[in-house]
């Protein structure tokens, strides 16, 4: 390889970086951390549960599609209700 097609792989790598970097600085910005009393609530449904102190380790939202999918399951489902 020469230095110029050094530097033309050096610069291209360095563009990607850098619209990698801002994709991960905007997801950081839109996600959400959980309340805490929505961490609260969940610690005491899983005490309750499990019948002692659970320890709640980690929570993160489900996206959304899970609930549309369910949605539609539950609209679409021809059973006798």
């Amino acid at each position: 390889m020469t230095d110029n097609e050094k530097d033309r792989v050096i610069e291209t790598l360095t563009k990607r970086l850098t619209a990698l970097e801002a994709d991960v600085s905007r997801l950081k910005a839109e996600s959400a951390d959980v309340p805490e009393d929505v961490v609260t609530v969940i610690s005491a449904a899983v005490a309750a549960y499990l019948g002692n102190d659970g320890k709640v380790q980690a929570i993160r939202f489900a996206p959304s599609e899970n609930w549309t999918r369910q949605g539609r399951r539950a609209l679409q489902n021809h059973s006798i209700r």
